[in-house]
């Protein structure tokens, strides 16, 4: 048997089959063509509502805007909070770390149509120093899956609100009851698949079923030694969805000038974004989406549809304005590890 560096370049992985590079080159395609159409679908609805209309807006906000950054920046400081919180105790992550690497994993999901697939990864990296990965990646499933939970939660106040306040045709309250009901199942189906149901007879569990699987575990695991810290996290993920409602109600305060916005106003806004942010996250910083989705709601919210397409647009900058910062912490990393 030949031992020479013919037979070591033989037995190297080939790099010739060019699965790597089609797969990268479908990702930038695909985020090309969301970015494009994200970015024209975001003219075609600014055009139409009036970009005077929306500058004067946003204008009103003014100096206001310091407080909205503020806000977001203490949205991540209560999930970074949470995510500590689902760490076993003893563990040697701290406040700091935990929020750089929030920050940071949110500009990745924001800027790539990877979502968790690009965030998740990247809190893991940033804190490989600190934390094994087999604990950051149990963590991070139990985190999600609280935050998942309260995201099911503020959806489902939303379309209570909705219902309770809306004049909607017959039509519309059943789509909505519908809705309502659906979000409902939907949390009770994922419940069950996290109890582990799968019957050993059938054979081997699929393989998103053994991550399901995992997940429970972890879950389980962490909250028979630790319940009240779920719970804990649990209620930070709910100051976070009420920061944010508040974020929306002083925005449209600012954006309707005499006009005072209601308290459903803002919450059924900030279900809708909930929404938006989970099944629009492929397109980059969702561009277009919001804006098109804020100004198509806001007059059954008897708004005004230049000040739901402002809203939309001032939120945005907030989420610039943190993408920014947390692309400047992952460059801050070494380039090789970058």
């Amino acid at each position: 048997m030949s031992s020479g560096p013919d037979a070591v370049e033989s037995r190297r992985p080939s790099t010739h089959s060019g699965r790597p590079e089609s797969v990268g080159r479908r990702r930038r395609l695909l985020t090309a063509a969301c970015t494009l159409g994200g970015a024209a679908l975001f003219v075609y609805v600014v055009r139409r509502t009036g970009v005077a209309d929306i500058l004067e807006g946003i204008d009103r906000v003014g100096w206001g805007l310091a407080a909205i950054l503020a806000l977001g920046g203490l949205r991540f400081m209560l999930r970074a909070a949470a995510w500590r919180l689902c760490l076993a105790p003893g563990a040697t992550l701290t406040f700091g770390q935990a929020l750089a690497a929030f920050v940071a994993g949110d500009a990745a999901g924001n800027v790539t149509p990877l979502g968790l697939l690009a965030s998740e990864p990247t809190k893991i990296f940033l804190t490989r120093r600190h934390l094994a990965t087999r604990e950051s990646v149990a963590s991070l499933a139990v985190e999600n899956l609280i935050y998942a939970a309260s995201v099911v939660g503020m959806v489902a106040i939303g379309l209570v609100v909705v219902l309770a306040t809306v004049p909607l045709t017959a039509a519309g309250r059943w789509w909505m009851a519908a809705a309502l009901v659906g979000a409902l199942v939907a949390g009770s189906v994922a419940l069950r698949l996290l109890r582990g149901t799968w019957d050993a007879s059938r054979g081997e569990r699929p393989r998103w079923r053994e991550r399901l699987a995992a997940v429970r575990l972890a879950v389980v695991g962490f909250s028979i030694g630790h319940p009240g810290r779920l719970w804990r996290a649990f209620a930070l993920d709910l100051v976070f969805h009420l920061l944010a409602v508040l974020e929306i109600f002083l925005t449209l305060r600012w954006l309707l000038g005499d006009l005072s916005p209601t308290l459903g106003q803002a919450i059924v806004f900030e279900a809708l974004n909930r929404v938006v942010t989970v099944v629009f996250k492929f397109v980059p910083f969702r561009i277009g989406v919001d804006e098109a989705l804020g100004g198509a709601v806001a007059p059954m919210l008897a708004v005004n549809p230049t000040a739901g397409v402002s809203l939309a647009i001032v939120r945005k900058v907030r989420i610039l304005f943190w993408s920014v910062v947390g692309l400047g912490i992952i460059a801050a990393q070494p380039s090789k590890a970058r």
